[in-house]
């Protein structure tokens, strides 16, 4: 992420979590495995997780790739709602006309806020 400029905000920090949540379920996985032998089924889920972390990982830096392409920050709080007021002002009430790429955003926005707050409720989802 240095080599590219990229900044380390608190949404990049939230995939930056998940990804240790992640790395974390996954060592649980590999502690039991060597306490009670391994299994397809472990195994699977040891995969899995892996997987899980490595996207993770990639999402934060897309995560920062975009906020330093479009120059903001994704507020981890918001959700999208500062974004829509925004929005609201540019097209006059008719959010209807947003491009797909505003849409998109926002839904990035919303996601943010939604694994941001899976996280401080120590909750975690694929």
């Amino acid at each position: 992420m240095n080599e590219n400029g990229y900044v380390e905000s608190d949404a990049v920090r939230v995939f930056l979590k998940r990804a240790e949540a992640f790395k974390k379920r996954k060592n649980i996985f590999m502690l039991h495995e060597d306490k009670n032998g391994t299994s397809e089924l472990l195994e699977a889920y040891i995969r899995k997780t892996e997987l899980q972390r490595i996207k993770a990982v990639w999402n934060a830096i897309d995560c920062a790739e975009l906020e330093k392409r479009q120059g903001f920050k994704f507020d981890v709080n918001d959700g999208g709602d500062e974004f829509i007021k925004i929005m609201e002002m540019q097209y006059k009430g008719d959010i209807s006309r947003m491009t797909k790429i505003e849409k998109l955003t926002y839904k990035y926005t919303k996601l943010i806020k939604e694994f941001n707050d899976e996280l401080l409720r120590g909750k975690l989802t694929e």
